[in-house]
């Protein structure tokens, strides 16, 4: 194996953004972790301001196709109305307050109250009052329409915020949006959508995705793939994250090995090369996969024309305050929501959709060519992958998988929401490779009125 200290230098980075907070920074306290009080003050200022992310475009592009946001106690009904537009309102009849859609997403005609009728049209407008002869005053149907809630699209991702007068969604998300907009998400296939409760606060899983400092001890393989000790953090305005980690390589904690390890091999041939072609040059590895898919990019139809040649071979992952997370690569990505429970501070619910981009299909179909990922496969965008809840047991079980690295989070999770009880500990203190969530929280302090 070759020294640590022999390894070249194989990186070019862009600059690092450092968006200082509006606030210093303050203590990490266990109170926003398990208090009650701390939740309902969430609830009033938090949630009600903030632009959160709501759905997927693609399951809005009918009219009478929706989706609903359930934020806490709160319920968000987001559809595509009958003249092509977005809209949204909140989930409750004007009536007498009950629940209109109970189904995380559809199609209809109408939203009719399951209680009394009341009906809705796809912009919200109140059209029929069963028995309207009886109510006397007659019901005015435009003051009881539903109540409008803001809505706005990016990257192929529907956001919401309760705020009437909020800055607009590009302007909230500034400098993150830029940095994710060149990998075309909105181009990429959703192929799975999970949800898995947990027994513990919604920050702590925010907060996980965070920092790479419990990487190499939790995620042992990373270190085969990933160099997370030199990776670049960059802290944006609002309270958004990232993280960019030079991919295809080793960690240069670790001696450089002879022959590429079990990881690089799988990724090699999923290039369509020998993995012996490698041995004594390992290092050749992550500028190699550049080439190859910059070389594959147009006869799979794979737009990389934004994208530098880092980026081909890298990994980042960004956190939207205050609660999604993208982690994302040229040919996929991972969307993930923390919510909190409507009631508990101490459980929540994590959702995660996964994406990939589509090859052409005769090209996938075509055997033999170079750099074919997963296998050539053609995902069928005519059947939307069902939507999978499930448990935290049930991934601890084995029964269940988001990935082998988010089941290895899962396992330690609630354990961290546990120890946040104890009477022997009241704050954290952060390291360095942390100051991700140091910023996260000192802008969470910042838009509670903590300080």
């Amino acid at each position: 194996m070759t020294n640590v200290q022999d390894r070249p230098t194989v990186r070019s980075r862009p600059t690092v953004v450092h968006q200082a907070a509006p606030v210093a920074p303050g203590q990490i306290t266990a109170e926003r972790y398990i208090s009650r009080a701390w939740m309902a003050r969430e609830v009033e200022v938090l949630w009600p301001r903030m632009w959160l992310f709501a759905g997927l475009e693609t399951d809005l592009q009918q009219p009478g196709e929706y989706v609903v946001l359930n934020i806490g106690e709160e319920s968000i009904l987001v559809s595509r109305t009958d003249d092509a537009t977005l809209a949204a309102f909140y989930n409750v009849c004007q009536h007498r307050g009950a629940r209109i859609m109970v189904n995380d997403r559809s199609r209809v005609k109408n939203f009719v109250c399951p209680y009394h009728g009341w009906t809705y049209a796809t912009d919200g407008q109140l059209s029929v009052v069963p028995d309207h002869d009886r109510f006397t005053p007659p019901v005015d149907c435009a003051a009881r329409s539903l109540k409008p809630v803001r809505v706005e699209s990016w990257a192929g991702l529907v956001f919401v915020n309760m705020d009437l007068g909020a800055a607009p969604l590009r302007e909230y998300l500034g400098g993150v949006a830029e940095c994710i907009d060149p990998y075309r998400l909105h181009d990429m296939v959703l192929v799975v959508d999970q949800t898995v409760s947990l027994d513990c606060n919604w920050k702590a899983v925010y907060d996980n995705f965070g920092e790479l400092y419990h990487v190499e001890h939790i995620h042992p393989q990373h270190k085969m793939l990933f160099d997370c000790p030199t990776a670049q953090v960059d802290l944006f305005a609002n309270g958004h994250t990232g993280v960019t980690i030079d991919g295809h390589i080793v960690n240069t904690r670790l001696p450089i090995p002879d022959v590429p390890n079990f990881y690089m091999e799988h990724q090699l041939r999923m290039y369509g090369v020998d993995p012996a072609e490698y041995n004594g040059r390992v290092l050749d590895i992550r500028q190699d996969v550049q080439k190859l898919r910059r070389d594959a990019g147009p006869r799979l139809g794979y737009d990389y024309d934004r994208l530098s040649d880092e980026r081909l071979s890298d990994i980042e992952q960004y956190n939207l305050f205050p609660n999604t997370m993208i982690t994302i690569t040229p040919d996929n990505a991972l969307i993930m929501r923390a919510r909190p429970h409507p009631t508990d501070p101490d459980k929540c619910l994590w959702d995660k959709w996964t994406f990939r981009m589509q090859p052409r299909e005769e090209v996938a179909r075509r055997a033999g060519v170079v750099f074919e990922p997963y296998e050539g496969t053609v995902f069928d965008e005519s059947e939307r992958p069902p939507h999978d809840d499930f448990t935290q047991d049930d991934i601890i079980s084995g029964r269940k998988t988001m990935t082998i690295t988010i089941d290895q989070d899962i396992h330690l999770i609630r354990d961290v929401q546990k120890g946040m009880h104890s009477r022997g500990f009241d704050t954290a203190r952060l390291c360095d490779d942390e100051v991700r969530v140091q910023h996260y929280h000192d802008w969470l302090d910042h838009f509670m009125g903590v300080r």
